[in-house]
This record gives C-alpha cells, structure tokens and sequence, in this order.
C-alpha cells in the first residue's frame, strides 16, 4: 500500500500555490498508513493555513524533488510518532518547508530528519524551552544544568534526561559561564544553530520567514 495515499487530498490543496498539477501519480512511500492517515490530518489543517500567506510560498521548491523527499520524509517520521502532538509538530514542519526565507535559510531534509528522532518526551522539552528561556531572544538565554526548572507534568529527573537527549541530538551546546551575582563559572544549556532550524520551520520561540 502507498503510504501517502492519505496525505494526496493536503498535498492536492498545494496546487494553487505551485505545486505542478498531476505530479503526485508517481510518488510512493512505504510505511504505516494508520499512521499516514493520522498525520494526514495535521497536514490538511497546516496547508490550510498557507493559503494565508501566498507571497511568502517558496514556488521552486514546490516543483523541485525535494518537496517529494521531505512529504517521505514526514510520513517515516510519523510512523514512530507516539502522541498527536508529535504528528501535529511533524505536519508544522513540513508546512513550514513550503515557506521561503530569507539567508541563512534552514536545511530543510536535515530539519525534517532530526525531527523523526524525537521522543514524545525530548519534543514536549524542546518546545517548553522556549517558554523557560528569554522570549525577546531564547538563543542568546541560557539555561542552568544544575537549576531547579522544568516543564509541565515531568520530573526535573526526566527534565534532565530529555536535555541530556536533546544535546545528543545537537539541539543544545552546554558550557560553563559566568552569571550575574556567580563568583564561579556555571554549567548551562543552550540552544543550537539546528534547534534554530527546528524552530524556524516550526515557528516557534518568535522563529519566522
């Protein structure tokens, strides 16, 4: 069975913005289709929204192979997808590589491929990182190894073990720095130029085209 038969009615609504018309009879992915057709319904209501934002579609890539791989991509990704708010973090992504920006633009593929490694855990993490850190400018903020924060429903035990995650992945550096009121350096997190991507592609942490 072809795994993205169920995205072919979102990616059809992509036509108008240039996508070339006729082009999905030959594109196939093979993986789970329950979960194609899960995140299917993520898609639809992301690509609904850039109709919204015509002017800010990047027509090239729509028409080039890679749009194709990244669809693949997202369906393999959502094939070990846990939770909705993986399928929908994964759907924001995809929808987000259909937008063009402006130098240093994201990588695309390797945003999307990141993106299928992880865990339910790591990405409810990542995303309320954003909410801990400095809103003005999350990647210039730093988080302490050693402090008391957290994000809702998790223990500061899983906490850290899904920052330890996430900096295997190469969405956190951490390095010792001097804070105000500190007489010793201290040992923090901070985000990465990947991370950046993420949140670029997923507009998140003020990350826009």
């Amino acid at each position: 069975m072809n795994a993205l038969t169920p995205l072919l009615p979102a990616l059809q609504s992509l036509e108008p913005l240039g996508l070339p018309s006729g082009s999905l009879s030959d594109w196939f992915a093979s993986a789970s289709e329950r979960q194609a057709a899960r995140l299917a319904v993520h898609v639809q209501a992301e690509f609904g929204a850039l109709h919204g934002v015509e002017g800010a579609v990047d027509h090239a890539y729509l028409r080039s192979g890679a749009f194709q791989a990244n669809v693949v991509q997202a369906v393999r990704a959502a094939e070990v997808a846990e939770s909705e708010d993986k399928l929908r973090f994964i759907a924001r992504a995809l929808a987000g590589c259909v937008l063009a920006f402006p130098p240093p633009a994201p990588d695309k593929f390797q945003t999307m491929r990141v993106i299928e490694g992880l865990s339910d855990r790591e990405l409810r993490v990542f995303v309320g990182l954003f909410d801990l850190l400095d809103p003005i400018d999350p990647f210039g903020d730093r988080l302490p190894v050693n402090g008391t924060a957290t994000v809702a429903g998790l223990s500061r035990q899983e906490f850290a073990s899904a920052l330890l995650g996430l900096a295997q992945q190469g969405f956190l550096s951490r390095a010792d720095v001097c804070r105000d009121g500190w007489s010793e350096p201290e040992a923090a997190w901070t985000l990465t130029a990947l991370a950046r991507q993420v949140a670029v592609l997923t507009r998140i942490g003020g990350e826009a085209p």
